[in-house]
């Protein structure tokens, strides 16, 4: 019994920080919030919405790809259900028209910091 209360408790911790988003990760999703804050009106709840969903886009898509040598194909898919994933938490929220928009800047803010 002692050996198992003594595994648990050395285990909690590392899965809780293999949880967790790391600086280049964070600051993904606070580009992509920043933009889309920038250019929408959007209260201070709103804007943290937005980043959580978009952190937890990233960080989700990351897990599932790291170190599984996946084919591009099949990141584009796992990219392609974390949009979609996004996209229902964003539209659960704030209607279609607008998580639509949210979106669309997203990408722009994507596709500005790739070629930056």
């Amino acid at each position: 019994m002692k050996k198992l209360f003594l595994i648990l408790i050395l285990f909690l911790p590392i899965v809780g920080l293999a949880q967790t988003a790391n600086k280049y990760q964070v600051d993904r999703a606070k580009l992509f919030s920043d933009y889309v804050a920038k250019n929408m009106e959007l209260t201070e709840e709103d804007t943290a919405f937005i980043h959580q969903v978009f952190l937890d886009r990233v960080v989700n898509a990351s897990k599932k790809i790291r170190g599984k040598g996946l084919s591009q194909d099949q990141k584009r898919e796992i990219y392609t259900e974390e949009y979609v994933n996004a996209k229902n938490k964003l539209t659960d929220r704030f209607g279609k028209k607008m998580a639509n928009k949210v979106m669309s800047l997203s990408n722009k803010a994507r596709k500005e910091a790739d070629t930056n």
